[in-house]
């Protein structure tokens, strides 16, 4: 299988969020400096602070401003820490969905070199992990790497997310930043892809899937999906294809790969 790197959206949105998380962490770290700083300055005036207001109980404005830092200092690192442990949750889950588009490029590797995938695809209607295009047609795939239990039903998609024994710890619905379901999110680049093909001579069915690459994942409930196949393992995707129906010739896959190239480098320019 050839692979072309379209876009690495996902490996840039992690490269931006490591970088804020280094950030992040050195706010943290520059708070808690001064908060040291603010208590030894504290500690300073009450020691200097005349006998007899230490027995009335008595502060001083040195001690009084001193405070005023100490408890300001405070605040600083409680709100740079939560925006730590969000930036460092952002980044893991960006980190995840990386792992999860390469661990299906590596399921994938037995498809030989009639083959493209196209990674980073981008459309009007948003983007997309991959496109495949070979002789068994064009499919456009979502990936997730989540350790979850997926359930579906029409344009419902929740999951339940798993704990390391398979035990549910929280659930939630199975959606993008937008509020498209994972399957509306791959389905609405397929359509608009599908007609930017069918524009140019090229009326092929699109064929659409979500993978859940992760090793606890698991499919429950699954009624009409609207996407052709939803899968835990390559091996999901392998069968699907295998069973598409489709027969693309060399010539017809290579202006395919061409024209999905030129519509992306056309949305991708607009977007910046």
């Amino acid at each position: 299988m050839q692979v072309v790197m379209l876009s690495d959206h996902g490996g840039d949105q992690l490269d931006q969020s490591i970088r804020r998380l280094h950030a992040v962490e050195t706010d943290v770290a520059d708070w808690n400096q001064a908060y040291q700083d603010a208590w030894q300055e504290l500690q300073g005036s009450r020691r200097a602070k005349p006998w007899w207001r230490r027995a009335l109980g008595i502060s001083t404005v040195a001690e009084q401003e001193a405070t005023v830092r100490v408890q300001f200092a405070r605040y600083g690192i409680a709100e740079a820490d939560h925006e730590r442990q969000q930036a460092e949750a952002r980044a893991h889950q960006q980190a995840a969905g990386v792992d999860g588009e390469q661990a299906l490029v590596h399921g994938l590797a037995g498809l030989d070199d009639s083959w493209v995938m196209l990674r980073g695809y981008r459309n009007r209607r948003g983007e997309t992990d991959h496109v495949l295009v070979g002789p068994a047609g064009v499919w456009a795939v979502e990936v997730k790497r989540r350790r979850i239990r997926l359930h579906v039903s029409g344009y419902q998609w929740w999951y339940e997310k798993l704990s390391a024994r398979g035990q549910v710890v929280e659930t939630g619905w199975a959606v993008d930043g937008s509020g498209r379901t994972w399957g509306e999110q791959v389905t609405q680049v397929a359509t608009d892809l599908g007609a930017w093909l069918a524009r140019n001579h090229h009326p092929v069915p699109i064929r659409t899937a979500v993978m859940i690459m992760h090793e606890q994942a698991a499919i429950g409930c699954c009624e009409h999906p609207a996407v052709n196949t939803i899968g835990t393992r390559p091996e999901h995707l392998l069968w699907a294809i295998e069973r598409s129906g489709t027969l693309l010739t060399p010539a017809t896959c290579q202006q395919i790969v061409d024209l999905i190239r030129r519509d992306h480098r056309f949305h991708n320019q607009r977007r910046v």
